[in-house]
């Protein structure tokens, strides 16, 4: 896209932003931005740029969610993308690097709770993660075969390496 078109994009985006970001502020609710990898959008990709986003519209309603996916494919350091978004974040989404169970990959979560903790978020982190089974999300993410074994074990894994996550991470 080009540098005035995207600037153009842009400016309206963060005026509409602004104008939701207001109205919910009114009916205390918080809203937040995810970025989105480069294969999905060329708009916002990464915590930069989605901070940057937050803090043009500079409505205290609007925030940002991390997705854990996303970052493995945009962010240098994930950890230091969290620590950037500090007390901007409002969400989580805890993905494997294949869309996979969290754990069953090559993430390194350590790193991420320990960024988590270092910023005191107190928001929920949520399994997002995907299968073949319901095919117009799959379609939509890419997912042309099974990443794990079944969607409850995906839950049952994901919850328990996680919690694990936490723990260690609220020990050191």
């Amino acid at each position: 896209m080009a540098p005035d078109d995207y600037r153009q994009q842009w400016d309206t985006v963060v005026k509409h932003l602004r104008e939701l970001a207001v109205h919910a502020g009114k009916l205390n609710v918080k809203l937040a931005i995810e970025p989105l990898n480069r294969f999905e959008t060329d708009f916002i990709n990464t915590c930069d740029q989605v901070l940057k986003m937050v803090n043009d519209v500079n409505e205290k309603a609007l925030l940002m969610h991390l997705d854990t996916f996303h970052m493995n494919i945009e962010e240098k350091d994930l950890a230091k993308a969290i620590i950037k978004a500090g007390d901007k974040l409002a969400h989580v989404h805890a993905c494997g690097s294949d869309r996979g169970t969290p754990g069953n990959d090559h993430t390194n979560w350590p790193s991420i709770f320990d960024a988590l903790k270092q910023i005191n978020y107190q928001g929920d982190v949520v399994i997002e993660s995907f299968t073949p089974a319901i095919e117009i999300i799959a379609k939509a993410a890419c997912i042309w075969r099974n990443m794990e074994p079944s969607r409850e074990s995906i839950a049952i894994e994901g919850v328990k390496f996680l919690r694990r996550q936490y723990e260690a991470a609220a020990a050191r």
